[in-house]
């Protein structure tokens, strides 16, 4: 890791005495929103510099400042995404530009673009055994490296942390003295890793349905993730009434022995799978717990089509290919997989490792060809309070996050969803997220938003 990241540390300068310009023109592309776009070159390595292109929504009123943003994903179209919800910012822009950026490596206007499987991932069942878990080993590794081999230098250097430096190359472009930051989803992870290596030019972070890549110990935070997802599922478990829970746990288990037939779309699932697959319909709300309820009837019957995600792929998966993932997060080798497993299991009966960070994971970054650059380390003690929000599914995260950092506020929505800012689109909490980035005002300990 260390080797890795010095040519990076030789080559940003200590001080810039005088910003690199940056040519603003109209972004490419039809939009009914006006935006800006600029070419900045950043270092990716000592002889090597990539472009990104930046998108900018200028300030409406006396400028004062400048927002960076970064919607998550992860995924490189962030100025299409900025340009498709302009009112998010309306309050800010009075006083502020709106600035994100298309991330390195990613498809998008930055180049150049790695030629890698950029399509859904599907996430591996659990091997059985030590022999099942070096197959999917062997897959990752043959996928890695197709991967790879295109430009191993960005490759190797697509995790958070490098995304972190291209945003401190961007404060110094724009000749402002401190960052503004709104991280929603992933984008809270490169939050994250900006202010561990540049505290000192932080202003504001908010933070937004993300996860806490911030902790000490990665067991400790998949057991709480797990009790997160537990709680959402128990929502819908005390809708259905009594007696649900344990046809939920025995469906779950029969599904484990012997995966249940989905013929409608050509498949079977087994239990860990039925779980995934049952939270993304409980994730909208009360308005699809009918739909999971008849769902998980008609497996019990042995048919569980009902559970099929929409579109082609009937299996559970995530987009992006986890280049950035890999990356970022901690590896597990069988053993750990198992006892996690297990452990999860245990914890939260009714979701038990069945999310992302448990599951998908650690079964489609094992093996993958360059170690983990940017793993989770605590935030800074000298940061400036930050401002986060979440919803029944991602109040818990966030606030793991905002905690570390003293005088932090957090806004609780008592409701499902995911990032209340740039998603949902919620009045309250935008109008909180503007007068934080724009004056630094914090809503009281304990706000909530409906």
């Amino acid at each position: 890791m260390i080797k890795l990241l010095l040519p990076l540390l030789l080559v940003v300068p200590a001080h810039v005495d005088r910003p690199p310009a940056l040519d603003w023109q109209p972004c490419p592309g039809d939009s009914a929103v006006a935006a800006q776009c600029a070419d900045l070159a950043v270092p990716l390595t000592a002889t090597r510099a990539i472009t990104v292109k930046l998108g900018r929504l200028p300030a409406t009123g006396v400028r004062k400042g400048t927002v960076l943003v970064n919607f998550g994903g992860p995924q490189g179209d962030q100025i299409a995404i900025m340009r498709s919800r302009p009112r998010i910012f309306d309050r800010i822009r009075e006083s502020m530009d709106v600035v994100t950026w298309d991330p390195r490596g990613y498809p998008g206007l930055s180049g150049p673009v790695l030629d890698c499987d950029w399509r859904t991932l599907r996430t591996p069942r659990f091997p059985a055994d030590q022999a099942g878990f070096d197959r999917l080993v062997a897959e990752n590794r043959a996928r890695g490296d197709r991967c790879r081999d295109t430009d191993p230098e960005l490759v190797d250097r697509m995790d958070s942390g490098s995304d972190a430096r291209d945003v401190e190359a961007i404060r110094v472009a724009l000749g402002e003295p401190r960052v503004n930051f709104i991280g929603t989803s992933y984008g809270g992870v490169i939050a994250q890793s900006y202010a561990r290596r540049f505290p000192h030019r932080v202003r504001t972070v908010y933070v937004d349905g993300t996860g806490n890549h911030s902790t000490r110990d990665w067991d400790r935070e998949l057991d709480a993730m797990a009790r997160d997802y537990e709680a959402v599922v128990r929502r819908f478990l005390d809708w259905a009434g009594p007696g649900v829970e344990e046809r939920w746990q025995a469906l779950v288990a029969k599904a484990d022995a012997e995966p249940v037939p989905a013929p409608s779309v050509g498949t079977s699932y087994d239990g860990t799978q039925l779980q995934a697959l049952a939270f993304a319909k409980l994730r909208p709300g009360p308005s699809r717990w009918d739909e999971a309820l008849r769902a998980v009837t008609a497996a019990e019957a042995g048919d569980a089509s009902g559970f099929a995600p929409p579109g082609r792929d009937p299996e559970p998966g995530l987009p992006g290919g986890g280049v950035k993932e890999c990356l970022d997060f901690p590896r597990s080798d069988f053993r750990q997989v198992e006892r996690t497993v297990e452990r999860l299991r245990r914890i939260a009966p009714n979701i038990g490792a069945a999310f992302p960070m448990a599951w998908h994971l650690p079964l489609t970054c094992a093996g993958w060809p360059t170690p983990t650059t940017n793993p989770p380390a605590p935030l800074p003690s000298t940061l400036p309070p930050f401002l986060g929000a979440g919803t029944w599914q991602d109040y818990g995260l966030t606030t793991r996050v905002t905690d570390q950092v003293r005088g932090s506020r957090a806004i609780y929505h008592d409701g499902p969803g995911h990032n209340l800012f740039a998603g949902m689109a919620n009045p309250c909490v935008i109008e909180h997220v503007s007068a934080y980035v724009t004056d630094r005002r914090l809503p009281p300990a304990g706000a909530t938003c409906p």
